[in-house]
């Protein structure tokens, strides 16, 4: 995906990137990087798998796009998602490339040993 914008107006065309950052930690999250998770049985999740892994943690106050963004290396994106007021997780499960974004509520943790992840190019 590529994130570009450009200004255009008095005979210029300038391009505009969003900055490149890191996701600020999250004390107050029950599950951390890489746990493996069972998801509940709830109607709007049994189309998943069973297991997932945390790829990463969005804490409140901050845009899940972000987190993916700095998860991956590339710069912010300039529209990003609204953030929420509750700890939100990106879940990945194998054999699937888009990772989902899940409740601490809609979450289970399990006895398994951490996860390796690995992010590839597209």
């Amino acid at each position: 995906m590529n994130e570009q914008a450009f200004l255009i107006g008095d005979g210029q065309i300038s391009q505009i990137t969003g900055p490149h950052g890191v996701t600020p930690e999250c004390p107050e999250a029950r599950f951390k990087k890489l746990d493996v998770v069972r998801v509940r049985r709830l109607k709007h999740l049994c189309h998943l798998p069973e297991l997932g892994a945390i790829v990463a943690i969005v804490p409140p106050g901050f845009s899940p796009d972000h987190a993916w963004d700095d998860l991956c290396g590339r710069p912010r994106r300039l529209l990003h998602q609204v953030p929420s007021r509750i700890v939100r997780y990106l879940v990945a499960f194998e054999g699937d490339r888009a990772p989902y974004l899940l409740r601490e509520a809609w979450l289970v943790a399990t006895t398994e040993p951490a996860a390796e992840i690995a992010i590839a190019a597209a």
